[in-house]
């Protein structure tokens, strides 16, 4: 077996601050798990929430498929590292907190390789991904981040027509995608008042209608309004919607929304575990062409506006989130 792996924070200045973690255990399995980034800037043990997230999920699925007698069966899995969270808040005090406002919550994707023997099983909870052979990709992405984005895409469209700089778009960019358009927040003037606003939210709501014609409105309107601070948070670990997606975060996560995949190994020459960070794929299985696909998006469409819309995008040495990836030739 042959084993690369890359990963590479997006402050390059911070290292520390590299959310994304991975997992090699050749003969038991391997991993990329992405923390999801906190916004409340709170610390634990002088981690922030996602960074912590990342190391709980990584030792625990470790732990998991270490155990011979678990076999890696996917619920088990889920439980067993959703009770290494929930042991985690109780541990800082904070498991009240965690029940009653969800944004406090620790969080992180996984995209896991079980080694069966002569079979592999995958599993994929939230939108990190994998790529089998070279050739067929799967991702668990319901689309949500595409809304939210599509508000940052509007606002960059209004403040450039209204001559504002790159600053400026970053600026309101930002401010819809995680306020949302609800209400104007103070980083959105001088370029949009409450008028403007909801004209933005308008076309936005219309564009994703198109885009999206399974979503209902009102599920549209709700994370439209309320952005990624306080929209997002009712697509979390539930059915309610085509939008709602799964993440590992203490707490219930419907196995409905869990992705399970198993191939004998004999299929798979090459498998490709790689976390959201990377906007395309590699063409060949291999970290030189991942990262030359990544400089290929940085000089393509820095900001994710364009090409490779986003919520977030590249501005100087802080590029738009962390990226991962393990590649293995059996």
């Amino acid at each position: 077996m042959h084993i690369e792996a890359f990963s590479e924070g997006k402050d390059l200045d911070r290292p520390d601050l590299n959310e994304d973690q991975l997992l090699l255990l050749p003969g038991r399995g391997f991993a990329v798990i992405d923390g999801v980034t906190d916004r409340t800037g709170h610390r634990y043990e002088g981690l922030l929430a996602g960074r912590m997230a990342a190391g709980i999920v990584q030792q625990a699925v470790a732990a998991f498929l270490l155990d011979p007698a678990e076999r890696a069966d996917p619920a088990r899995l889920v439980w067993h590292v959703t009770g290494a969270i929930h042991a985690a808040y109780e541990r800082f005090g904070i498991l009240e907190t965690a029940e009653q406002a969800p944004e406090r919550r620790f969080g992180a994707t996984l995209a896991l390789c079980a080694d069966l023997g002569e079979t592999l099983r995958f599993l994929l909870v939230g939108d990190s991904g994998l790529r089998l052979n070279g050739t067929e990709t799967i991702v668990n992405d319901t689309g949500l981040d595409l809304v939210t984005a599509s508000l940052r895409q509007e606002a960059y469209r209004v403040v450039r027509e209204a001559g504002g700089n790159g600053e400026a778009c970053a600026a309101v960019g930002r401010a819809c995608a995680f306020e949302g358009a609800r209400n104007l927040h103070p980083d959105m003037r001088p370029w949009l008042d409450a008028e403007s606003l909801a004209e933005l939210l308008q076309r936005v709501l219309e564009r994703c209608r198109q885009r999206f014609p399974d979503v209902a409105e009102a599920d549209l309107r709700l994370l439209l309004e309320g952005g990624i601070r306080r929209g997002q948070v009712h697509f979390q670990n539930n059915r309610r919607s085509p939008l709602s997606y799964a993440v590992l975060d203490g707490f219930e996560v419907p196995m409905e929304l869990v992705r399970v995949i198993e191939r004998a190994k004999s299929e798979v020459a090459t498998l490709e575990l790689f976390t959201d960070g990377y906007f395309l794929p590699g063409a060949q299985p291999a970290v030189a062409a991942w990262e030359q696909a990544f400089a290929q998006v940085e000089a393509t469409d820095p900001e994710k506006i364009d090409r490779f819309p986003s919520v977030k995008g590249t501005h100087g040495r802080v590029r738009a989130d962390d990226r991962t990836v393990v590649i293995l030739r059996f």
